[in-house]
């Protein structure tokens, strides 16, 4: 399984501390490194590897 997908797997499980909310499409998470403060980023809910 690719990291997304762990990822997405863990919010719908309520076990991603980064979690912030979810939309109709995917998910807004923070970023594990904080390189720029309030870094964020958007899951698709359908990830499809290449």
């Amino acid at each position: 399984m690719c990291l997304i997908c762990e990822r997405i797997k863990q919010v719908q499980q309520g076990q991603n501390p980064y979690f912030v909310k979810a939309l109709k499409t995917g998910y807004v998470v923070i970023g594990d490194h904080q390189h720029f403060y309030g870094y964020t980023l958007f899951l698709c809910k359908w990830h499809v590897t290449e």
